[in-house]
């Protein structure tokens, strides 16, 4: 009697080939291969693959046209939240919680405002006036307990869209977004602006003794690269698992071609923090954040990392959204918004435009299929905020958090609303509202998303931002 046995993939398996000196390598999309019979495991038996992105814009919000009105789950999308619409089953929206990065009577807003993605206030060189990160942000606390049981090609992807910020050169918090180690031995991991660098990255292209500099040409071509490991593997895939192959291989070279054309041309820079040479005002923001998202979205797909981060905006950013007819920074316009109508309502655009930004990133998470019948929303959260929560009030009051994804099940879906402590109506906007250092934390919504990869994590952050609390309401 023969038993038919069910041919079986590893989830990490790369497509490699060889060409002047540079080792080409490819990811696959999911296939049912790569999955046991029933599809609710890997192969192997390990559980399927959660992902984790955190995602910064800059500069605040206007909170009462941010926080919605209705808690639970028939809160409804406010001016701010509507660029979210395409996907707001998938959202969690928490109000009203409290950043505990405040230090002592100082108040620096913006890298303040960086506690909420990891729990530990920033600290200050009195001999330099740097600005430094006091502890390892959530994606890289999620990207170690990750690497504990699994090895990744990538172990995380930064990247950032808009290069500019207000603190660059005053210390670890003006160059990077994400930090990984212990308080006191951090590594910041400063974000790559430039889509060719990530391409490489992904790929795992390194110059070899006959690499051109110019290595558009190989990345051109790389599907043909690996073609022939491609036509051994097919036969042994079935039908639908081919199909998904040849879809996969479309879709990069298309997203190549996207790359090729943007001005200027990608090309491999020698800093990886000083890729974008574009002038401030001019960068091409809404195509940019689009490619990184697609980039993104295939190493999230194909396991070539679970955990990246993204920063459209640094500390107190400098930028013009000149795409949408603004010429003052969003920084400036930030804080002449108190007092000058105009200026408010270029701020509320700012905000909007920034919004967009996410949404785009997540429709196209929402837009890559699983084969198991999901798209990457489901696996995956993304944990957004900004770096303070009132622009011209440089507050970190009540600093809003937005989840979106449900991250293999971890968080609601549809999201609701959660508001720690309910806003003042004859406050909106937080004039008024005094730094609460015993309130509910962000730091909490960040206990509750890194349980998603460590069931057993007790607590995040330290001092005054150290959480042992999780938000209940969004749990799933």
């Amino acid at each position: 009697m023969h038993v038919l046995r069910r041919f079986s993939l590893s989830r990490r398996t790369m497509l490699r080939g060889l060409v002047g000196g540079t080792v080409v390598s490819l990811g696959l999309p999911p296939l049912e291969a790569m999955f046991n019979a029933n599809g609710d495991a890997l192969a192997g038996g390990d559980p399927l693959p959660r992902k984790l992105v955190t995602w910064m814009c800059a500069n605040g919000y206007i909170l009462s046209r941010l926080e919605p009105e209705t808690t639970g789950t028939n809160w409804q999308l406010t001016e701010q939240l509507q660029p979210l619409a395409d996907v707001k089953s998938y959202v969690n929206v928490c109000t009203g919680f409290e950043n505990h990065g405040q230090v002592g009577d100082t108040i620096y807003g913006h890298v303040e405002g960086i506690t909420a993605f990891s729990g530990h206030q920033y600290y200050n060189d009195p001999e330099t006036f740097a600005f430094n990160a006091g502890g390892p942000t959530i994606d890289q606390v999620v990207a170690d307990k990750i690497a504990e049981t699994t090895t990744t090609s990538v172990r995380s992807l930064q990247v950032g869209v808009s290069k500019i910020n207000l603190f660059q050169g005053m210390g670890t918090l003006g160059s990077a977004f994400s930090f990984r180690g212990e308080p006191g031995n951090l590594v910041p991991l400063p974000p790559s602006y430039d889509p060719g660098d990530v391409w490489q990255t992904l790929f795992g292209l390194y110059p070899g003794p006959h690499a051109p500099e110019d290595d558009r040409a190989i990345r051109q071509t790389m599907v043909d690269i690996v073609q022939g490991q491609t036509e051994k593997l097919r036969p042994k895939l079935g039908v639908l698992d081919n199909q998904r192959i040849d879809a996969h291989l479309q879709g990069l070279f298309e997203l190549e071609q996207k790359i090729s054309v943007l001005p200027p041309p990608c090309e491999l820079p020698a800093e990886p923090t000083e890729h974008n040479v574009e002038p401030i005002g001019s960068e091409h923001i809404t195509d940019v954040n689009l490619i990184m998202a697609q980039l993104i979205a295939y190493a999230l797909n194909c396991d070539i990392t679970r955990v990246a981060s993204v920063q459209l905006l640094g500390l107190a950013g400098e930028t013009p959204w000149s795409e949408i007819g603004l010429s003052s920074t969003q920084h400036l316009l930030s804080h002449n918004a108190q007092t000058i109508p105009s200026d408010l309502e270029n701020y509320h655009a700012g905000i909007v435009y920034q919004m967009e930004r996410l949404a785009d990133f997540c429709r196209i998470l929402r837009d890559s299929v699983d084969p198991m019948g999901g798209n990457l929303l489901d696996s995956t959260i993304v944990y957004s905020s900004s770096d303070l929560s009132v622009g011209w009030l440089h507050s970190i009051a009540r600093q809003p958090v937005i989840l979106i994804g449900s991250g293999g099940g971890h968080l609601k879906t549809p999201g609701v609303h959660v508001q720690a402590v309910a806003n003042s109506q004859s406050d909106p906007d937080g004039y008024n509202t005094p730094y609460m250092p015993t309130a509910k934390s962000t730091s909490d919504v960040l206990l509750t998303c890194l349980r998603a990869f460590d069931p057993d994590a007790d607590s995040i952050g330290a001092g005054p931002g150290l959480s042992t609390d999780v938000v209940d309401e969004i749990l799933a």
